[in-house]
């Protein structure tokens, strides 16, 4: 289920074509990482929601412990970050 506020997003800001990026800087081209934390108000953000210092890779680890939580096997955990080995996906 996608929260009402990315609904709302994707239907204001995001084109129609089947590869169309979610997420652009003010120019309408791809986030990079030298970029993102200020394109996207980052710091105010997180601030803004109780997080500070709450880092965006972190998100990366929130999304594998709940797949984690939810049943997702070691294969689909490795598949889900990229990593070639046991010893990362163990972590989660």
């Amino acid at each position: 289920m996608i929260r009402p506020d990315l609904e709302c997003h994707v239907r204001d800001f995001v084109a129609d074509e089947s590869d169309a990026l979610i997420f652009t800087g003010a120019k309408g081209a791809a986030l990079r990482r030298s970029n993102f934390q200020k394109a996207a108000g980052w710091a105010a953000s997180v601030a803004a929601a109780g997080l500070p210092g709450f880092h965006f890779h972190d998100l990366r680890h929130t999304g594998n412990t709940l797949a984690a939580g939810t049943g997702a096997s070691r294969a689909d955990l490795m598949a889900r970050m990229g990593h070639g080995s046991t010893r990362a996906a163990m972590i989660y």
